[in-house]
């Protein structure tokens, strides 16, 4: 339960994110204010979750993990979570369309927490 309570705020984020994107687009207000907005939302919704669970993977309670395996537990969980959120807009939002396109947003949102992560995390060594 320890380890559980370190993703705290990744988990809240991706309900947050849950909510949000299985949300009718008509529902939401001020979207669309510029061409391309969606995509920018998306590439900053999945920055912030990846670098939540990256937070959450380096918190003392954590241990030591390696930053490999961080790495690579931490994109295939966004991953996961890039393609749930655009299925439950597939199958489950009424309004709100699937699109490839998002799905490549929110991997650059990916790509960029971990390049942070990989450029400046540093292991403390006691």
């Amino acid at each position: 339960m320890r380890n559980l309570f370190n993703y705290i705020w990744a988990i809240v984020w991706g309900i947050m994110m849950l909510l949000l994107m299985g949300m009718p687009s008509d529902d939401m207000p001020g979207v669309g204010f510029f061409e391309g907005f969606d995509k920018m939302a998306h590439c900053g919704f999945f920055f912030v979750f990846t670098a939540l669970l990256l937070l959450g993977s380096i918190s003392p309670a954590s241990g030591n993990p390696s930053k490999i395996k961080t790495i690579i537990v931490t994109f295939l969980i966004a991953s996961i979570f890039a393609f749930g959120t655009e299925a439950i807009q597939y199958y489950l939002s009424t309004g709100r369309q699937a699109d490839w396109w998002d799905i490549f947003a929110d991997y650059v949102g990916i790509g960029m927490a971990l390049f942070s992560y990989i450029l400046f995390y540093r292991r403390r060594v006691y």
